[in-house]
């Protein structure tokens, strides 16, 4: 899961939430110095990050990309799956996407200050551009994934994955589908521990 995935499946504290966007830069035991509620959001991203990562459906998708994506599937993967997730939002939530995307940038911007710095400097892209909203289009997918391709090695190859996802949407739609219902049942009892 990437960003949108995250953060919905925070749950409703403010603080959760927050952990979880942080939880990418905050690296070993240094989640031990935030307040109980961000550390539960820090391990709720790594969680998240694990599961995603075993899941027998998102295991598949990875697989149809690695061949011609071979480190870069499991990135991809995760943009694309937020975009899955947009067009399947009314199958999961009762509230409306944007409603929540909004009410998500409130909260992390009241709390630029707190934010690990690197997190900071991409949260500023992330808003300034509406990441969240955009990944809705597919435009938003490729925008953000020629985006992480300026920040790491090897290039990803953006024809080849639009013709990956093209030629096998449905399957995609399918497997997230599959994996999308496991983890918030997983999620939901993460947060009532």
């Amino acid at each position: 899961m990437n960003y949108l995935g995250h953060l919905v499946l925070s749950g409703e504290n403010e603080d959760v939430l927050f952990g979880n966007f942080i939880g990418d830069s905050i690296k070993g035991n240094k989640y031990q110095s935030y307040n109980k509620s961000i550390q539960k959001g820090i391990l709720l991203h790594r969680f998240i990050d694990h599961y995603t990562d075993h899941h027998p459906a998102c295991l598949t998708g990875k697989r149809r990309m690695y061949s011609k994506l071979p480190k870069v599937s499991g990135i991809v993967q995760d943009i694309l799956y937020d975009h899955i997730l947009w067009l399947n939002w009314k199958s999961y939530f009762s509230f409306e996407a944007e409603d929540f995307i909004n009410s998500c940038y409130d909260i992390l911007d009241s709390r630029l200050d707190e934010m690990p710095e690197r997190i900071s400097f991409m949260y500023s892209y992330m808003r300034k551009d509406n990441w969240l909203y955009n990944y809705q289009f597919e435009t938003g997918i490729y925008n953000a994934i020629s985006g992480i391709e300026k920040r790491i090695s090897p290039s990803i190859d953006l024809d080849e994955f639009k013709h990956i996802y093209k030629s096998n949407m449905s399957k995609y739609n399918s497997e997230f589908n599959e994996f999308f219902t496991d983890i918030l049942l997983k999620c939901n009892e993460f947060l009532v521990k």
